[in-house]
């Protein structure tokens, strides 16, 4: 894997002020956190307004197809599965909510 220095390391506590701001900003804003980031960000970033947490995800590229060759495009530092994290979801006291309008595109 080819692996690039980043320009600007960017802190838990500089992401979790830039998600505070959005939140401020535009309260309907979308906030999502990726898999990239660790468990203890993600279970803790619930609270400052994210609308969205991936779990499960796969990042090379056809990942979820049955052909796939390890390349991944970033690193996973979250690997719980997505029953997991709706449990830590719900043990927060928010109730998770499941992406289900692909069928309407079919």
């Amino acid at each position: 894997m080819i692996s690039k220095k980043p320009k600007v390391i960017v802190l838990d506590r500089d992401l979790v002020q830039l998600i505070c701001a959005y939140r401020i900003f535009d309260e309907n804003l979308e906030i999502s956190v990726s898999t990239r980031e660790s468990e203890k960000f993600r279970n803790n970033a619930i609270k400052f307004g994210v609308t969205s947490i991936s779990a499960g995800s796969r990042t090379e590229p056809g990942g979820y197809s049955a052909l796939t060759e390890e390349l991944e495009q970033f690193e996973i530092n979250d690997n719980r599965t997505p029953e997991e994290i709706a449990e830590m979801v719900s043990t927060q006291g928010y109730e998770p909510v499941w992406k289900d309008w692909d069928i309407h595109y079919g």
